[in-house]
């Protein structure tokens, strides 16, 4: 009787273990499940103490973790109905270039073209758990896109003056990895080209769309509303740069394609990417990266965010980052990788400006 209540409880953990990795992409996660804070506060740790210097710098302020709130997404994607997948979508990503070598090239590149997909009275920040090209230590599957977590029905906006292309739903055409997996969605083809290829918008799991094929649109106007169709639970907004072609694997971080944000003491916020390679100029993938603020215009946390997973995911056209974040306010900064020794540069954020920093590292064991 013991051996058979015994095997019974396993069974039981074993179920809730599969529940939560199956999960879909959503803003919410039941009280039950893991707690990603410990986790990512303690490998963090781990990478910043490792190697590490012996003395820290007199008055360098003690480190401050981020709290995070997870949005999970399958590992899989589910199979189920008919999957009918244009023959284009089978294309390989596009051929990186030369990356940028310095700030000189960096601002040049830049390209805030723009504006929030949501209202300013709405979350318009980007969650920062599952930013683009993150897995979250492996539990997901690579993003394409950046999240704006919001109650279901908020207002989604036309983030550029454009052209609609798409309007509905995905159940026959797959504008991601498989059908039924964005659900309900908008794509927007924008006036403005890229480096002479054309630039798509893609909103996704909209409960609503609200505008036609054929369409134009102006910044600010409404193209639908914030849902949790498709493969989503919990409502959210997804928002995709696609450059070249409207294909999933023509991505780019809309991080360095947002106009940043006004800050408290109305200075825009700037925004800061990055490269992060081995000694042979290599791209390291889900590297973490730790920025920190060491004389800013205000108040502001530690950042922690990982370099781009090997998988089909582009940098810039022209920068080839493998790491972005925007909105952070202007001032001076810390960025630090710790692969086989702890590696540190100091960045300055200008006011709505793009910084950019290179590292060549000896890669992790």
């Amino acid at each position: 009787m013991h051996n058979s209540q015994s095997s019974i409880h396993q069974l039981r953990i074993v179920f809730y273990a599969l529940c939560i990795l199956l999960s879909a992409c959503s803003p919410q996660v039941s009280a039950a499940g893991p707690n990603p804070t410990e986790f990512i506060e303690t490998r963090v740790a781990e990478l910043l103490t490792h190697n590490a210097p012996t003395a820290a710098p007199e008055n360098t302020p003690a480190l401050e973790f981020a709290t995070v709130t997870p949005i999970l997404t399958p590992l899989r994607v589910p199979t189920s109905g008919p999957t009918i997948t244009p023959g284009a979508e089978v294309e390989a990503a596009p051929t990186p270039g030369t990356p940028c070598p310095n700030q000189a090239c960096a601002a040049l590149a830049e390209h805030f073209w723009l504006a929030r997909p949501v209202p300013p009275d709405s979350n318009i920040y980007p969650d920062r758990t599952y930013a683009y090209g993150s897995t979250q230590q492996g539990l997901r599957e690579p993003h394409h896109g950046v999240e704006f977590v919001n109650r279901a029905g908020t207002a989604v906006l036309a983030a550029a003056p454009g052209v609609v292309v798409v309007a509905g739903d995905d159940s026959i055409i797959a504008y991601g990895p498989a059908t039924k997996f964005y659900g309900q969605l908008v794509v927007v083809k924008l006036e403005q080209e890229h480096n002479g290829q054309p630039v798509f918008n893609l909103y996704a799991h909209l409960s609503d769309v609200l505008v036609k094929e054929g369409q134009r649109v102006q910044t600010g106007e409404v193209l639908g509303a914030v849902g949790q169709t498709g493969v989503a639970i919990g409502p959210h907004l997804h928002f995709e740069v696609r450059v070249g072609k409207n294909l999933y694997t023509h991505t780019r971080n809309p991080e360095v394609w947002f106009k940043p944000l006004m800050g408290a003491k109305n200075t825009p916020y700037g925004a800061l990417a990055g490269r992060i390679t081995d000694l042979d100029g290599n791209l390291l993938y889900n590297q973490t990266v730790v920025i920190r603020p060491l004389a800013v215009n205000e108040p502001t946390r530690n950042k922690f965010i990982t370099t781009y997973a090997q998988e089909t995911l582009n940098g810039d056209d022209v920068l080839q980052e493998n790491f972005a974040l925007t909105d952070l306010p202007a001032g001076t900064y810390s960025v630090a990788v710790n692969t086989t020794k702890f590696y540190e540069q100091t960045v300055t954020v200008e006011p709505g400006k793009l910084a950019w920093v290179t590292f060549s590292v000896n890669p992790p064991p």
